[in-house]
């Protein structure tokens, strides 16, 4: 097995090199860090009083420091991207420059360096998002409040979310592909099965995310490039193996320590970093886990048509509203937010609540979701039949009475599970 040799590098490689180091070290700090998971971004960040500048000085792009809407593709994004390319390109200027007087050869454990860090950077990140997905976290499950929602009110990245979550098959074995991936990266002599793997993954997740406009597209599109980079030493063998039909010869990555000592610290280093992410992954996704699956009152999920609606005595139809009769409640509607439910309106609009039920006096108490002043309000419920309720109380001031027939998750045809015999029954 041959290594990659140490060959005296042109003018215009050295300057891709370092520019392609500057460039990867500034985009991922600190906001690339969601691997560790005890740390928060914003409290090391030196980027949005600079990048809030250069967005008004040379794009005349205003941005809101205390709304940067940072990772959703949003100006500041857009402004950090350039203004990263912009000092990469003066930096590689000057650092040519200062090559030329000290007169050192270190192009190849420059690159070496890159690359580790790549093969960390992406296999680290790839596994989070990976396991996201294995453990159906970051599309959720699908829920009735998805199933209720007319496709043409859907966004393009919503109208994702939702197909994604109907398929827990599907979404399970793209995470394990991402996390497998992931893991070969960390080690030397799978890094190349590993960055091919994400190679294909990874564009499969930026034509989803532009195709559907999904506002972390630039995220996806740099974590692809980045395994397009890692790569870069091996098209040849790929046009040799898959284009020509020739053989090739196996090519492994250099360490980062050379020499035993050296190579015993690497170890160490390796050992303490993975060690500490497999700790963190625990916590982080037990935490998750309590929060987003935590459903206390799985019963009340459902959809309830309000058929009669009484307010202050009197009866209410669609016709005689104005708009302002209920229509609908989604209780537990979304995977994600447990324990809360969606009030709609005859005129569409539609506000999220946040509810506690006590399921032996048959109360319920809400309030406006993510209220922390604990302002309840209440209502009683009592369940006529199977699928029919009834909901009485107080309501910011007004008597209500009304009716409800509901649907649960398995009533809806998209929620059937998938057979193999389309004509067995």
């Amino acid at each position: 097995m041959s290594n990659r040799q140490n060959q005296p590098w042109s003018l215009l490689n050295k300057a891709i090199w370092r520019f392609f180091f500057l460039y990867i070290v500034l985009y991922i700090y600190p906001y690339g860090f969601e691997y560790i998971h005890e740390l928060t971004t914003s409290d090391i960040s030196f980027w949005p009083s600079i990048t809030i500048w250069f967005a008004d000085t040379f794009l005349g792009w205003e941005i809101n420091k205390d709304y940067l809407l940072n990772g959703f593709d949003s100006k500041y994004d857009y402004s950090r991207f350039l203004l990263v390319a912009c000092l990469s390109i003066i930096g590689t200027i000057i650092w040519l420059l200062v090559d030329r007087l000290i007169q050192r050869n270190y192009d190849l454990k420059l690159k070496i360096l890159l690359q580790t860090i790549l093969r960390y950077h992406v296999g680290l990140t790839l596994i989070i998002y990976g396991l996201s997905k294995v453990f159906l976290l970051q599309f959720g499950e699908m829920g009735i409040e998805s199933l209720e929602t007319e496709v043409g009110n859907h966004s393009g990245m919503g109208f994702l979310w939702t197909f994604m979550s109907h398929s827990k098959f599907y979404v399970f074995v793209a995470g394990l592909i991402e996390v497998i991936g992931g893991v070969l990266l960390l080690f030397r002599r799978t890094s190349f099965l590993g960055a091919f793997i994400l190679f294909i993954a990874m564009a499969n997740v930026v034509l989803m995310d532009i195709g559907y406009d999904v506002r972390v597209k630039m995220f996806a599109i740099h974590l692809f490039l980045m395994t397009v980079l890692l790569m870069s030493d091996d098209l040849k063998r790929l046009y040799q193996f898959f284009i020509s039909n020739t053989s090739t010869k196996p090519v492994k990555f250099l360490p980062l320590f050379n020499g035993k000592k050296a190579k015993k610290v690497g170890y160490v280093l390796k050992a303490i970093l993975l060690l500490y992410y497999t700790v963190s992954c625990v916590n982080s996704y037990t935490e998750r886990f309590q929060e987003e699956k935590s459903v206390l009152y799985p019963e009340f999920s459902h959809a309830h048509t309000i058929e009669i609606f009484v307010k202050n005595g009197d009866t209410i139809s669609d016709a005689t509203s104005n708009g302002n009769r209920w229509k609908q409640l989604i209780m537990n509607g979304v995977s994600y937010l447990p324990d809360t439910f969606v009030l709609t309106q005859v005129d569409g609009s539609r506000k999220r609540y946040q509810f506690e039920a006590d399921t032996i006096a048959k109360t319920m108490k809400y309030q406006t979701f993510r209220d922390t002043t604990e302002n309840y309000q209440q209502l009683k419920y009592t369940k006529l039949e199977e699928n029919v309720f009834v909901f009485e109380g107080i309501w910011e001031g007004d008597t209500l009475w009304m009716k409800t027939k509901t649907k649960s998750i398995e009533d809806y045809p998209l929620s059937n599970k998938m057979r193999w015999i389309t004509d067995l029954k």
